[in-house]
């Protein structure tokens, strides 16, 4: 991508329970049934919820298992009649004015050189949220890393998450608000984001209005120090589906999302105790 120049029930296993068992069908090299993986997606969805502050509806028992984090993709598309316009953005590109409309895709699916892309990241946990930015390529090798979030310009550098909390990356008020998909040299084939939340913030970490370029011995170390992701799953139902009212009043601070919002397109499980930072690989890949 260009820089920016880019009811739980008492019969229902819990969320370890099901990832473990999900994890164990991937080792031992067999396919999980595809109703498997809707009910396990459909505990991970009551275990994030039931973390959201609640709504009009009938709270959810609150549960323990807070390993997770929910991220959507959105591409940007020229906005439709059907569209509600508070979620359509007019975006300025030269002399000319467009509407857009974010809309989710799963988070494999190949990415255009030159379509406008974004995330939001959502955490059960509370904690403290970094996302790391690098290019890799057809090799294995890969470019710098960055910091692109925090930053001074967005909230004030304020990065503490908790779960009904929305950052987007890039912030709706940056300029401009998306990523423009654009290799940076001929053999690029992803850019991968390095999600990580702490339960406290990385000491001596002086973080600038812009991305901050960060050496390959901080990056080992903060991984090392984290869990890392065992298992997604997407919202089959939910992808193609538009922007909400709700989803961009929350990530642009807002609003808190509630046990009534939308959930994520997809949710990362990540065998963490409490307390213990994770992290979340994410490849956004470039078509050929």
């Amino acid at each position: 991508m260009e820089k920016k120049v880019l009811d739980l029930g008492s019969g229902k296993p819990s969320a370890v329970l099901a990832a473990l068992l999900l994890i164990n069908c991937l080792t031992l090299g067999q396919e999980a049934p595809q109703g498997q993986e809707v009910s396990t997606r459909e505990v991970w969805d009551s275990s994030l919820l039931s973390k959201r502050p609640v709504g009009k509806a009938k709270p959810l028992p609150t549960t323990h298992d807070d390993g997770l984090v929910g991220i959507t993709l959105w591409r940007l598309r020229p906005s439709e009649p059907g569209d509600q316009p508070e979620v359509r953005a007019l975006i300025h590109e030269g002399n000319a004015s467009s509407q857009w409309t974010p809309q989710r895709v799963p988070i494999d699916t190949p990415l255009h050189e030159g379509q406008k892309v974004r995330i939001s990241i959502e955490t059960a946990r509370a904690g403290y949220l970094y996302v790391i930015d690098c290019d890799e390529y057809a090799d294995g090798s890969k470019s710098n890393s960055y910091l692109i979030f925090p930053t001074l310009k967005t909230s004030g550098g304020d990065n503490r998450v908790s779960a009904g909390t929305v950052v987007e990356v890039p912030a709706p008020d940056d300029n401009p608000p998306y990523f423009t998909v654009k290799r940076s040299r001929p053999d690029q084939t992803n850019e991968t984001l390095t999600i990580l939340v702490r339960p406290k913030p990385i000491e001596n970490l002086q973080i600038s209005r812009d991305r901050l370029r960060l050496s390959a011995e901080q990056v080992a170390t903060w991984k090392k120090q984290s869990k890392t992701a065992s298992y997604r799953l997407e919202a089959s139902a939910q992808a193609g589906k538009p922007y909400t009212v709700a989803e961009k009043m929350a990530g642009s601070g807002g609003k808190i999302l509630t046990q009534d919002d939308p959930l994520p397109e997809t949710l990362y499980y990540v065998p963490a105790k409490p307390g213990e930072p994770l992290t979340v690989e994410l490849p956004l890949r470039i078509s050929k």
